[in-house]
């Protein structure tokens, strides 16, 4: 049994989510240099000093004018057979401009029932429609230590419930829509996107409860595997497995204790899976049929040749991060985050 990792993000940071096969170009097509590590799981593309402090600095990720660009230009040197691109930055730790850890940024969805509008948008980045998403982590080894899980989460979730999270503690706070995550809403376990364990739940009388602490953002990076709801979400199991769980919306109150929370709220909302199918629809593709295996591409951006530390470190988190098998830590890894249900492969 892993032990996860208890992490109350009550004001965290930003980490957010925007809403066939060809042959690679002639590599001579490239406006950057690639360089393709020997394990084969990674590359680096090597921009200019004032490039890449323009991409930090300005946060050149969350710009499409600058973001769709490099995007192609992966493009004419990776054949399109990628499910998601991870761009990393080589930095120790999130440079101090930046806001976030990761960042999700979705392509196109052809998942129906799940909250989630169809849409394509592969082909301004250059694929033929099997790009999903980009994701930016702004750590060198911030596929392992970092959100990736969370943030791949986003592909699926949460469209799907009008959740409420708080701005502040007492009974002086601000109750506010949470979209995108959980909030205040139950669990088999604590969420990738938040919310606590359903089981822990207390109800006192007069609108009044005691749960166990949780984030109602995140609940501890890869220390955590997804719960029933997210799995349903992305494709991993039937709706039937979803056990019934509680949100609350107009929260009124909140005490943070040492390990519990105390919480008043005018509106309790209980979801089983038939009720979450009515609000939903079916999901198309069904769990029968749904994608569980996915390819990634993890191309490090970077100023200067990777060192062999570097190509160590982000290598190994690659490798890390497909394993289809236990790791043997107390961090989750995709395979683990799914229950052994979904993999994914990482190779350039």
């Amino acid at each position: 049994m892993k032990r996860i990792l208890r992490l109350f993000i009550i004001l965290p940071l930003l980490i957010w989510v925007a809403c066939e096969d060809e042959a690679p170009s002639d590599a001579d097509n490239t406006i950057h240099e690639f360089e393709l590590h020997s394990n084969n799981r990674v590359s680096s593309l090597l921009m200019t000093e004032s490039e890449y402090s323009d991409w930090v600095s300005n946060d050149g990720f969350t710009d499409s004018g600058m973001r769709i660009p490099l995007i192609n230009d992966v493009y004419n040197k990776f054949p399109d057979e990628y499910d998601f691109i991870f761009f990393v930055l080589n930095e120790p730790s999130i440079p101090a401009n930046l806001s976030y850890y990761g960042m999700l940024i979705g392509v196109s969805n052809n998942v129906q029932g799940i909250g989630k509008s169809i849409y394509d948008y592969s082909s301004d980045y250059g694929s033929s429609g099997k790009l999903k998403a980009v994701m930016q982590l702004t750590g060198l080894e911030y596929l392992k230590y970092g959100p990736a899980l969370h943030e791949l989460a986003h592909q699926w979730a949460n469209y799907a419930l009008p959740t409420h999270s708080v701005d502040g503690v007492g009974s002086n706070l601000t109750s506010y829509p949470y979209w995108g995550h959980w909030g205040f809403t139950g669990g088999s376990t604590k969420g990738q996107l938040g919310g606590f364990k359903q089981s822990t739940l207390i109800d006192n009388g007069n609108n009044s409860y005691t749960v166990e602490e949780f984030g109602p953002f995140a609940n501890g990076g890869n220390g955590i595997p997804y719960n029933e709801l997210e799995l349903y979400l992305m494709g991993m199991i039937p709706i039937s497995s979803v056990s019934n769980f509680d949100m609350f919306t107009d929260i009124t109150s909140l005490a943070v204790n040492t390990s519990t929370f105390d919480f008043t709220a005018n509106t309790r909302t209980t979801y089983t899976p038939q009720s979450l199918e009515e609000l939903l629809g079916q999901r198309d593709p069904s769990i029968d049929n749904s994608q569980k295996d996915f390819k990634l591409l993890v191309v490090v951006i970077t100023d200067s040749p990777l060192s062999d530390d570097e190509w160590n470190k982000v290598d190994a988190t690659a490798e890390w991060f497909s394993i289809k098998g236990d790791d043997g830590t107390s961090l989750y890894n995709f395979w683990e985050a799914t229950n052994g249900v979904g993999s994914i492969t990482v190779e350039n």
